[in-house]
């Protein structure tokens, strides 16, 4: 029987066991039967015995990541037989590593949640950023909480989505309401059965294609991107799109979409050119975005472009 892992990040004090305590307290979350809650570092709100009675959950702890082992994950299995674990995972420990564990093949991941408190955000951002966006590469939700009203919500969503455009992100006020999502308008126009994308705009329409897609749904769409082959011969799509540092030079990915293409129009292009792209926009369910939602490009026609003159893309 497979058993669901659900993993709560973030560093200290930003709301991990808060957020399971709300969770727990979901009709649906967690299935009837066990639930193994392994509690990677203590936080500042206590687990009470009444909650762990009364969700039936088992708390186990590891105070370092070689804790988190096949050894540990085994006995787990044999002496409780969860309907599903919860892991409070400790923010300073690499993310890859808990998938690298050795957890039982019936055991899969869940789901990511990461906490961020707005009060201590900006500090971790400017002088430890790269600890700070790790755990936020790899989460399906990412809840900002203790927000003030004028806290800039644009800039926290253009920063993460960057980093991981798949993810929900939420924002909570101090009394912990959710609040809305601030709209965030282009530096270009989007009106138009064309839409013309300048070079420093890439990073800004590459996030907003992904959460507002509506926008962009049967227009032509124009940019200069770099001509990313697929690595199997033969295919019929490539991807054209720009590279951006989320957080330091070792961090630098790749941002694109996948792009069709009809037989003989791509002949010339080399892996790594730079080209300019008029594409048709369309957006469904595709194997490179996991089976989820995403955009897919038709292309209409390609030429050589000119590398841009700030290479690396930027989200402001």
């Amino acid at each position: 029987m497979e058993t669901p892992v659900y993993v709560f990040t973030g560093l200290l004090e930003s709301g991990k066991t808060t957020l399971i305590y709300e969770v727990a307290g979901e009709e649906d979350f967690l299935e009837p039967g066990t639930t193994v809650l392994v509690q990677c570092e203590e936080g500042e709100v206590p687990l009470s015995e009444e909650f762990l009675r009364k969700s039936s959950i088992v708390l186990l702890t590891a105070e370092e990541p070689e804790d988190l082992n096949e050894m540990l994950w085994k006995r787990i299995e044999r002496d409780y037989q969860p309907t599903q674990v919860l892991v409070e995972y400790n923010g300073m420990w690499e993310t890859e590593k808990l998938f690298d564990c050795g957890m039982p093949e019936d055991w899969y991941i869940g789901g990511i949640y990461t906490t961020i408190n707005a009060e201590t955000a900006d500090m971790y951002m400017t002088n430890m950023r790269k600890m700070f966006m790790e755990p936020l590469k790899a989460s399906n939700l990412i809840i900002i909480n203790r927000c003030d009203e004028d806290i800039d919500k644009i800039k926290f969503r253009r920063t993460i989505k960057g980093l991981n455009p798949q993810c929900q992100l939420a924002f909570e006020s101090r009394d912990g309401e959710m609040m809305e999502n601030a709209v965030d308008e282009m530096p270009f126009d989007y009106r138009g059965d064309v839409v013309e994308i300048d070079d420093m705009d890439y990073g800004l329409w590459y996030v907003d294609a992904i959460e507002h897609p509506s926008r962009y749904m049967g227009k032509e769409i124009r940019f200069t991107a770099k001509f990313c082959a697929s690595q199997e011969p033969g295919k019929d799509y490539f991807i054209p799109g720009r590279h951006v540092m989320t957080c330091c030079e070792d961090d630098i990915q790749f941002l694109g979409f996948i792009c069709y293409f009809q037989k003989g129009q791509t002949e010339g292009f080399q892996h790594e050119d730079w080209v300019k792209v008029k594409v048709d926009f369309d957006f469904g369910e595709h194997e490179m975005y996991g089976y989820d939602e995403g955009p897919i490009l038709s292309l209409v026609s390609i030429e050589p472009g000119e590398k841009p003159q700030q290479e690396l893309v930027t989200f402001t």
